[in-house]
């Protein structure tokens, strides 16, 4: 049978239809059909139900997946936005769909073989192990959210599936002449003359009369409509906004600068030069020849060592790997060498050739920074009694404004956009939360209850006081700017007329150097490039433009600085085919890999039309969360 397959997928027919397949890839949704299925499925294939707890299990893996990618946690509707569900779903149903045609085919496998093939998966083994490791086996299911039963049922499906797969484009290749035309066309190179065209070589600057301006200001007024602007009246109760460093007393902040000092210095440092010896027998041989009247130095150089090679550098205590040798180094005075000490790694002797005292910051020079700190400890434990508080004032229908007098809270009052911006266009500078503020505030109705939003250790509290809508403005609220935009479109299309006639008059034979400085441009002939090359000079679109036809082609095109560039393409150069090249092998491969895909994509829709979709909707947004929205 898998035979079969394999020969129907050699045809010429199939051969076609993939060729085809690589310039037209087909889009295919899901049948939204609705028949009686199980209970329990959010989808059905032919006899092949997708249960929900598959589903969420899947779901759920990419959700998480999926948030770690964003940094944040991922809602149920950013989900759908996404179309996460869509794509899972549309996966599990091909899968169903496959299950099901090679159950049809009779296509099966041994549980000798499942086992087998577990067992000698690498994925499911520890990294360097040769052998199956059935703890970690375990722990990968935990993991995964699979138990033994369920993965191997799965597997088996994997199996199943793949040997379906491997019948039907498992010998698949593209062929020769397509390869060779992927591989051609991916290494065309061309060179070009441009001529770029400046904004200023459009004189005089357009200037528009009062018709002109009305008329492109009705079609254009959208650009300067004036946004949605809302005023908010706003309350914050933070530990740092409610600390009174003042109420702290001197008593209670030296109490704290006691407890703390370590915190308000630095740490005295050494520069330490250390000789490692074999043995501590040899760190007291050398030592006794030091006490005889032998130096530190020439210990150094019987040893044949440099400074380098002995000075472990300026550190503080904690910075000594060796207990040992930190304490010795820490309580050795200047320039002495140490008694020998049994290190880490054998005998070693030490000297400590700088010595930079700990110096601790004074009270008096702390003192504001301690007072702050106990103050903000203190309006910590406040804030959930004062969060409660407010909630209940609010309840009882007190306006921000009344709740910023009665609890001695700053009142800020803005009008603003979006983006935070006022009606004119500056930033309203120190919104607290500004981005979790913004957004809740255009959510909310003009005078409707908000939610306090989360500051730290803190709350934010605001009402909606007034929203004004967008509107267009008045032309003569924007006359200048809407003149400099009208000036700026007009030199576009100036400068992009007068590229068009240099292209006519270079296609019509003249002097494409004269005609360039006829332009107020220089003429510059680049280097050979492909259609994938980086162009800054050209910009995507000269990249693409300069592959638009043979040599000889003439195209104006916009620059990367809205200048206009007329090219002309100078050398078209196609290199020769070889099939053994690494370029060409590359091309075959994904050439392959996309005809198998496009293949196997139209073979699961025909099985999908054949065996019949359902999806339970219902049971697929309650899985999701979206259930009771």
């Amino acid at each position: 049978m898998l035979d079969t397959l394999r020969r129907g997928a050699q045809t010429w027919v199939a051969k076609l239809l993939m060729a085809i397949l690589v310039v037209s890839f087909g889009a295919w949704g899901i049948a939204d059909v609705f028949r009686n299925f199980s209970v329990h499925a959010v989808a059905s294939v032919g006899g092949t139900d997708i249960e929900a707890t598959e589903f969420q299990r899947v779901y759920q893996r990419q959700i998480q997946n999926f948030s770690r990618q964003m940094g944040q946690a991922v809602s149920a509707e950013t989900a759908m936005a996404f179309g996460l569900p869509q794509r899972i779903l549309g996966q599990l149903m091909a899968d169903a769909a496959l299950l099901d045609a090679a159950r049809g085919y009779g296509i099966g496998l041994s549980d000798d073989a499942l086992a087998k093939a577990i067992a000698d998966d690498p994925v499911l083994r520890p990294q360097g192990a040769t052998a199956f490791d059935r703890a970690y086996f375990q722990q990968l299911l935990q993991q995964n959210g699979f138990s033994e039963a369920s993965y191997v049922t799965q597997r088996r499906g994997d199996e199943l599936r793949k040997q379906l797969l491997d019948g039907l484009v498992g010998d698949v290749t593209a062929p020769a002449a397509l390869i060779e035309a992927v591989a051609r066309y991916r290494n065309e190179v061309r060179i070009v003359e441009t001529a770029a065209l400046p904004r200023n070589a459009v004189t005089p600057v357009p200037v528009p009369t009062d018709d002109d301006l009305a008329k492109w200001y009705e079609t254009n007024k959208a650009t300067f409509a004036a946004p949605e602007i809302r005023t908010l009246s706003i309350v914050s109760a933070t530990p740092d906004a409610l600390a009174d460093a003042a109420a702290v007393s001197d008593e209670d902040a030296r109490k704290e600068y006691e407890r703390t000092k370590a915190s308000f210095g630095t740490p005295e440092t050494r520069r330490i030069q250390q000789v490692l010896l074999p043995t501590i027998e040899d760190a007291k041989a050398a030592a006794d020849k030091i006490a005889a009247g032998g130096t530190f130095d020439q210990l150094i150089a019987e040893r044949g060592l440099k400074a380098e090679d002995i000075d472990l550098g300026v550190m503080t205590k904690a910075q000594v790997i060796d207990p040992a040798v930190a304490e010795a180094a820490f309580a050795l005075p200047l320039n002495q060498v140490s008694q020998p000490i049994g290190a880490t790694f054998g005998g070693a002797l030490i000297r400590v050739t700088e010595i930079t005292p700990e110096h601790v910051r004074p009270y008096e020079e702390v003192a504001a920074e301690i007072k702050k700190t106990i103050a903000t400890r203190l309006a910590e434990k406040q804030i959930l009694d004062l969060h409660d508080e407010i909630e209940d004032a609010r309840a009882g229908g007190a306006t921000i404004q009344e709740i910023a007098e009665r609890f001695k809270l700053k009142l800020v009052t803005a009008e603003v956009d979006a983006q935070g911006a006022r009606a004119d266009g500056t930033e309203v500078a120190d919104l607290p939360e500004k981005q979790a503020l913004l957004q809740a505030a255009f959510a909310a109705d003009e005078g409707g209850e908000t939610d306090p939003v989360p500051s730290g250790k803190g709350f934010v509290w605001y009402s909606v006081d007034k929203v004004v809508a967008a509107h267009d403005r008045p032309l003569a609220d924007v006359r200048d700017k809407a003149a400099a935009a009208w000036t700026d479109a007009k030199v576009d299309e100036l400068l992009a007329a007068k590229a068009d006639a240099m292209v006519e008059a270079v296609k019509a034979g003249g002097d494409f150097a004269k005609l360039a400085a006829d332009a107020g441009a220089t003429v510059a002939t680049s280097d050979a490039f492909a259609r994938n090359a980086q162009k800054p000079e050209l910009g995507p679109a000269g990249v693409e433009a300069a592959f638009g036809g043979p040599a000889g082609h003439v195209v104006a095109v916009e620059g990367p600085d809205r200048e206009r560039i007329v090219m002309r393409v100078k050398n078209a150069v196609v290199p020769p085919f070889f099939a053994e090249a690494a370029d060409s092998i590359d091309a075959a491969k994904q050439l392959r890999t996309e005809l198998e895909s496009s293949l196997e994509a139209q073979y699961v829709e025909a099985l999908k039309k054949k065996l019949g979709t359902t999806v339970n909707q219902a049971m697929l947004d309650s899985v999701i969360g979206l259930g009771s929205r």
